[in-house]
């Protein structure tokens, strides 16, 4: 049998004791950190409610206001997942520039957290009459389309609209245009709908922003012009003569046919002489062009031919 000295047995009784203090200790410490007060600063979105019916806000009022709080931490820690707004009263006001005090209690705060202060003290709101215009609208594109294609038209639906706001920004206005359209490298037309690009303060009638936009693509056309293509007679076994030899001509179809084109290769011109016998003529050109152009002048149009038998 193992017998311990009475220091042994004095130190283990007392590790007991000094490890539950410990513990006791930590849970005081958390306790007590939980439920210490906290300070911070945060920045609140303001909600302009309750404008006077006719009213407009002129300019792009304040976003947001600065407020310093202050509570427990753990009720601070938890205030970014809550959707905290700033809310201003705008029933009294007139128009002209409004001078409104901010308020603690416009701000609607969990228990336990209280508002400290505010910046600024006072938020100004310039207050408009408002009126109402119907607008054309306008589409509103991007980027080009692909090469060798190009918009040619642009129709929206409905073509205009009813606006409300105030009269600086309203009515200096002559259109009202849409959301931008990106159509790089667009080779076919298409249909999309688009919300219009509002100013702050210009509300629709119909409370609806969506456009239907069609736009047109098509293949770009230009006209390009060929000279002095050497002219030959066919189909016959005499001799002969052409007076002038040759001929201009411009032609005209989408550019990434017209711009590939040869003449001699894709572009054949003669004069028929079947069936003529040896004698003086006064004929025309044949002249056959490549699929999707067309011949847009000629010169000359008329050309003489001599034959003889020898």
């Amino acid at each position: 049998m193992i017998r311990h000295s009475p220091p042994i047995i004095f130190f283990r009784k007392k590790f007991k004791w000094i490890i539950l203090c410990l513990f006791i200790g930590i849970i005081i410490i958390l306790l007590l950190s939980g439920s210490s007060l906290h300070e911070t600063d945060l920045l609140i979105p303001i909600d302009y409610v309750r404008l006077p019916e006719g009213f407009s806000i002129s300019r792009p009022p304040l976003n947001s206001i600065e407020v310093h709080v202050k509570g427990k931490k753990s009720k601070i820690e938890n205030l970014p997942n809550i959707r905290l707004r700033y809310i201003l009263d705008l029933s009294r006001v007139q128009t002209g520039i409004n001078t409104i005090p901010t308020k603690k209690g416009n701000i609607s705060l969990p228990e336990g957290i209280s508002v400290v202060s505010l910046n600024p003290s006072f938020i100004a709101v310039k207050i408009e009459h408002k009126i109402k215009r119907e607008l054309p609208v306008l589409i509103s594109l991007t980027g080009k389309p692909a090469y060798g294609y190009v918009v040619s038209d642009i129709l929206a639906a409905p073509a205009s609209v009813i606006l409300y706001g105030p009269q600086t920004v309203l009515g200096s206005q002559d259109k009202i245009k849409t959301k931008p359209i990106d159509i790089s490298g667009v080779k076919e037309s298409f249909k999309k709908e688009v919300t219009l690009d509002l100013a702050e303060g210009i509300s629709t009638f119909s409370d609806s922003t969506i456009i239907q936009a069609q736009v047109s693509i098509e293949q770009k056309i230009i006209i390009r012009e060929f000279k002095s293509i050497p002219i030959e007679g066919k189909d016959t076994k005499l001799r002969y003569s052409i007076n002038p030899p040759s001929i201009n001509i411009t032609v005209k179809g989408p550019v990434n046919i017209i711009e590939k084109l040869q003449a001699g290769n894709d572009i054949n011109v003669y004069i028929d002489l079947n069936g003529l016998k040896p004698g003086t003529y006064v004929k025309r050109a044949v002249i056959n062009l490549p699929v999707h152009t067309v011949l847009d002048s000629v010169s000359p149009k008329h050309f003489t031919i001599k034959i003889r038998k020898w």
